[in-house]
């Protein structure tokens, strides 16, 4: 079967979806925020494996530019979305607190799930999404986009060769200067505060690379003055073997987005590591005493690259079962983090 152009009529008038891509899961996004405008919608317009089939969002203004920009029909709100349309997958790109009562629509559609991190506010509302999904065997994918990019395989390689001999510590930073104090992050009813909306990236990057035997030794969360959410943390973490790790994360501070790796003949350090600004060069460098050897990261797009890899995971019962598993591991260290850190505040 060759591409088809088809006339979809919605709401905001008709629209003409031109080249369907064959053989394609048909994808809506919920939230068409900035993230979902720059990142999100660029990358399903460039997945072979995607369609998308429809957005919905509350900003009218919004709504309307973006169905005419990428002509395809629009919603105001997301019941209106599955009633209307009847899509394999939908992404939700809302502010966290939004995510448990979105994915509960969602997974109910029996419709497979994709979210942007972190995946809910709390781990009992994780563990109430992924049972249903379980019950249904949908996929559960959560936004990791930088274990999708180039760098990072090439990192899992330098360390996988042994260059920098037994590993002896790891340290991933994410930090950001203050926005203004109006802006959606500091609404505790939204955002859910530094830990879900930074620190996701550098506790599961951490815990991840370190290992199985993992322990959470400490952690710490701040919450500056005249703040409604937690501003900025530290978690430590250890193995039996001696290696630590440290994750560092928050708001009102420089920016920091950097991976260091060290061993005991060895120094892997990757800047910047989550998130990829276009105007900023990705450095990998490996330093052993002395000499040290940079090298050349391949230009890609890591939500391209994550959305192809989460198509293949809704598409199969082992991926999407490792799927669900993957999204309440983390749900739960970030959890665990908040729980340790509480306990260190009250002695």
């Amino acid at each position: 079967m060759g591409n088809l152009e088809i006339e979809i009529n919605v709401g905001q008038g008709n629209f003409m979806r031109q080249f369907l891509k064959t053989d394609s899961l048909k994808i809506a996004l919920h939230g068409v925020g900035a993230h979902a405008q720059k990142k999100l919608l660029p990358a399903i317009n460039q997945c072979q494996k995607l369609d998308l089939v429809g957005i919905s969002t509350r900003n009218i203004k919004t709504l309307k530019a973006q169905s005419e920009a990428l002509e395809c029909p629009g919603w105001k709100t997301l019941d209106e979305l599955l009633n209307s349309t009847s899509p394999d997958i939908i992404l939700i790109s809302t502010p966290i607190g939004r995510h448990f009562e979105d994915g509960l629509k969602v997974l109910e559609a029996n419709v497979h799930l994709w979210t942007e991190k972190a995946f809910t506010l709390t781990e009992l509302e994780a563990k109430t999404l992924v049972s249903k999904a379980e019950q249904k065997d949908l996929a559960i994918c959560v936004s990791i986009a930088y274990r999708y990019h180039p760098l990072f395989h090439k990192i899992t390689k330098l360390l996988d060769s042994g260059k920098i001999g037994t590993l002896k510590s790891i340290n991933a930073q994410f930090s950001f200067p203050h926005a203004t104090k109006s802006h959606r992050i500091y609404d505790p009813n939204l955002s859910g505060g530094a830990l879900l909306e930074v620190g996701y990236y550098p506790l599961i990057t951490v815990a991840d690379m370190l290992g199985n035997g993992t322990e959470l030794s400490s952690a710490h969360i701040n919450s500056e003055t005249d703040y409604l959410i937690d501003t900025s943390g530290v978690a430590l973490f250890s193995k039996e073997n001696g290696a630590i790790g440290i994750a560092e994360w928050g708001y009102g501070f420089d920016y920091r987005n950097r991976l260091e790796v060290t061993g005991e003949s060895g120094i892997v350090v990757a800047s910047p590591i989550f998130s990829k600004p276009a105007n900023l060069p990705i450095r990998l460098t490996l330093s052993r005493q002395n000499i040290v050897t940079e090298y050349n990261v391949p230009i890609a797009d890591q939500f391209v690259k994550m959305l192809d890899a989460f198509a293949d995971a809704s598409r199969d019962s082992q991926l999407r079962e490792h799927s669900r598993k993957r999204a309440l591991d983390h749900q739960r260290l970030l959890s665990q983090v908040a729980t340790e850190a509480n306990k260190t505040h009250q002695s």
